[in-house]
């Protein structure tokens, strides 16, 4: 025990321990045992140094419960960050778990939040705690436990604040429900899923354990412990690690596993060179099994191929398998049947070719049709799921043809953008628009870099790169990623522009986001000439590809953002006829497509845009009509369809514009209800996102025109609660790694300047701004 007013011995066992782990860091696997032997003298330091390895190297620090022993004294403190602390989880040698509610800013949950105790950690290992922290804010995935949040506490600790997840060991949970064999393996399968999902983003759990898949009470899996999950590209670590362990999990789930199971289990869990390249390929040999096809790990020959034929046809060879029972009968018997075998496969390829017929108009014909229907959000959810049921089939089968696996990435992207996209009327849930466009990116990158040069392919991949680039722009907040994947859009369809529509459409669009990614942090010298680019590239295309509606509405999405540009780097006039171009645009496009809710939402914002400029320029009589209409719009949209996040957006962002429009005409009372109706969208989009940061970055700067008019108003208390909300939004973000370099260079420092010099009396009132 301690001295009283003492420190824990067991305190600077750990500290020693960290110092030497500093150091082992860089210590090839293969040496590490002997090197710990020749360091250290103090026992307790050496057990606890190779505890740490054995526990995944640095097990302590994991951000999920099941490593930790419940247990310990002590009192719970009252908040850490943005949550009230409600209990404890549990609690380690180097920290606890607490349970902790969110009850302040935009939304309300419960999470378990990880904190190291103060002074525990060297600055070396402190900074790889924050690097694993913006690691698990990269995995979204409806099978990972979500990072919600993260920081330092008062005294200094580290902490990460994470989804709390109320389930069951899968194992536990399996034996509980008494689940069948495929019961069992459509859970590994979906956690072989996810797994795969974290290794494209070079990322390894190195801990797949039954604590550590977990299964809530409604049946879904989640996994956790991926806190101090290692980098692919980092000493030693493999993915091969998690594919035996999901090995191993499958044998724990089915110890008396049938053959093929068996053979699965075995191949996996065998040695590396001649286990499963990936965990998409583990996942992929259980769905044949499951679906009654050839599994790879069998390594079987014709023979056993046959045999899943006629057990997945059993109609069309049952006279085959009777003739089988009789092979001695000779080799007519034996003719006979191979003839029905391969009719029954002929009929099986006319099937094959049927279904995908099917799967193809409803994905694209049927889905493109009804996207020109307003309040259609969740019919082209439930067409493109149905779609992709039927594609996913068909690519997952053995030897299924190229193109197949391309048509169902396609389908994914498909099925991202409405579930979440950061371009479109869509359902705003981020994050399983994310693990869509995972599992997208997983059929077609590696099919484009096949063939390169094969168009129908260079136009899947390239919408998947500019669907992902808007969603990592609009939703994650992702600006650098974003216009890399624009820039490989480009590389990847530039040589086919000239060809058709659709290939000059997307050329004009990868210049477009390039240009965005630009803006979005407030560099519009940068995003200027590719916005030019862009115009150019359309100005050079033969004259029916110019007139093509398509094009033009690409061309109009490119206008508004130059006008945007322009009017950002002081060039009104240019602007104001950049953006009465882009008006002019859409309002021929719904003249022809009157209920075109895309085009319906290009107008609305060219026209907010519009009012902008205006306003900005004092021609408050053009920016009133603008705005007015933009607002009708998007009310016209939202009512038309409650399921669309997009709808909701153009709503919060034409509002706020119109807000300081009244405020501009000392309409207090109208100024202010439309800014808490705004906010209250805002409100609703974040909840919808899952707290993405792209969600809560527009609502932030929602919150910082709030400000700006309240204080225009003159009311100063109202717009000093505003600030300080504001700062505790800039703060969050910030300690997650999610503030964007503009607002952390801009907006926060004036959102501090503010509260300084207004709300807490820094400045004489003479001194503050005569407007904002």
């Amino acid at each position: 025990m301690a001295e009283p007013g003492g420190e824990d011995p067991r305190l600077q066992v750990e500290r020693e321990a960290l110092a030497l782990f500093d150091e082992l860091l860089d210590v090839p696997e293969t040496s590490r045992g002997r090197w710990i032997a020749d360091r250290t003298a103090n026992s307790e330091v050496r057990a606890r140094l190779e505890s740490m390895l054995e526990a995944d190297r640095i097990a302590s620090l994991r951000t999920g419960a099941a490593a930790l022993g419940v247990g310990g004294e002590g009192q719970l403190p009252e908040r850490i960050g943005q949550y009230r602390i409600t209990g404890l989880i549990g609690r380690g040698g180097m920290g606890a778990v607490y349970r902790g509610t969110r009850d302040t800013g935009d939304f309300a949950h419960e999470a378990a939040i990880k904190v190291i105790k103060p002074g525990l950690l060297s600055d070396v290992l402190t900074q790889r705690f924050r690097a694993e922290r913006q690691t698990l804010a990269t995995l979204q995935h409806p099978n990972i436990a979500r990072l919600y949040d993260g920081g330092e506490t008062a005294e200094g600790s580290p902490y990460i604040v994470m989804e709390l997840i109320d389930g069951l060991p899968v194992d536990k949970w399996a034996n509980e429900q008494g689940l069948d064999t495929l019961a069992r393996v459509r859970l590994i399968e979906t956690a072989a899923d996810a797994i795969a999902y974290a290794h494209g983003r070079l990322v390894i759990h190195r801990d797949i354990t039954p604590l550590n898949v977990l299964v809530q009470r409604d049946g879904t899996l989640k996994l956790i412990d991926f806190g101090i999950a290692r980098s692919a590209e980092s000493e030693g670590a493999s993915t091969a690690t998690d594919i035996a362990g999901l090995g191993r999990l499958l044998k724990r789930l089915i110890p008396a596993p049938p053959p093929e199971i068996d053979a699965i289990i075995a191949r996996a869990t065998g040695p590396a060179a001649q286990s499963y390249p990936t965990a998409a390929a583990f996942a992929a040999d259980l769905a044949a099994w499951r679906n009654g096809q050839p599994v790879a790990a069998m390594n079987g020959g014709e023979f056993y191929r046959l045999k899943k034929f006629a057990a997945r046809n059993k109609a069309a060879v049952i006279a085959s398998g009777l003739v089988l029972t009789a092979l001695v009968g000779g080799l007519i018997t034996v003719s006979l049947a191979n003839a029905r075998i391969r009719a029954a496969e002929a009929e099986a390829q006319a099937r094959f070719e049927q279904t995908r017929a099917i799967a193809n108009a409803l994905l694209f014909d049927v889905f493109d049709e009804v996207s020109r229907v307003e309040g259609a959000t969740k019919a082209r959810e439930t067409l493109a799921k149905t779609a992709i049921s039927y594609l996913d089939a068909l690519a997952g089968m053995e030897n299924a043809p190229p193109d197949v696996r391309a048509e169902a990435g396609r389908g994914y992207v498909r099925l991202a953008e409405v579930t979440g996209g950061g371009q479109s009327q869509s359902l705003g849930r981020y994050a399983d628009a994310n693990a869509l466009l995972a599992r997208a990116d997983a059929l077609l990158a590696p099919a484009h870099a096949a063939s390169p040069g094969d168009e129908p392919t260079a136009i899947a991949f390239a919408i998947l790169r500019l669907e992902q680039a808007g969603t990592n722009l609009y939703n994650n907040n992702d600006a650098d990623t974003a216009r890399e994947q624009a820039e490989q859009a480009e590389q990847a369809i530039a040589p086919f522009a000239a060809n058709g529509a659709e290939q000059a459409r997307l050329l004009a669009t990868a210049l477009q986001t390039q240009g965005d990614s630009f803006g979005w942090n407030n560099d519009f010298k940068g995003a200027r000439p590719l916005h030019q680019k862009a115009e150019d590239v359309v100005a050079a295309l033969p004259a029916p590809l110019q007139s093509d509606p398509k094009v033009r509405a690409a061309r109009s999405a490119n206008l508004r953002l130059l006008g945007e540009s322009q009017h950002k780097l002081e060039m009104a006039p240019e602007a104001r006829a950049t953006l009465d171009q882009a008006v002019a645009i859409n309002r021929s496009l719904l003249a022809d497509s009157p209920d075109d809710p895309a085009t319906l939402r290009k107008l609305a914002i060219s026209l907010w845009y519009a009012a902008v400029v205006h306003r900005t320029n004092e021609r408050d009589p053009q920016a009133r009509a603008a705005i007015r209409e933009a607002v009708q719009l998007a009310d016209r949209m939202a009512a038309k369809d409650p399921n669309d996040a997009g709808a909701l957006q153009m709503q919060a962002i034409t509002g706020e514009v119109l807000a300081q429009v009244l405020a501009d005409q000392k309409d207090i009372a109208g100024s202010k209800a439309a800014m808490a109706k705004v906010l209250k969208t805002h409100d609703h989009l974040v909840q919808l996102a899952g707290s993405a940061p792209g969600a809560r970055r527009s609502r932030n700067s929602a919150l910082r025109s709030s400000g700006g008019i309240l204080y225009n108003l003159g009311d100063i208390p109202a717009a000093c609660t505003s600030w300080r909300e504001l700062l505790t939004a800039y703060l969050a973000l910030q300690s997650a790694g999610n503030l964007s370099e503009f607002d952390a260079q801009n907006a926060l420092p004036e959102t501090r300047g503010y509260i300084r010099d207004i709300c807490e009396g820094g400045k004489p009132k003479s001194a503050w701004p005569k407007g904002i």
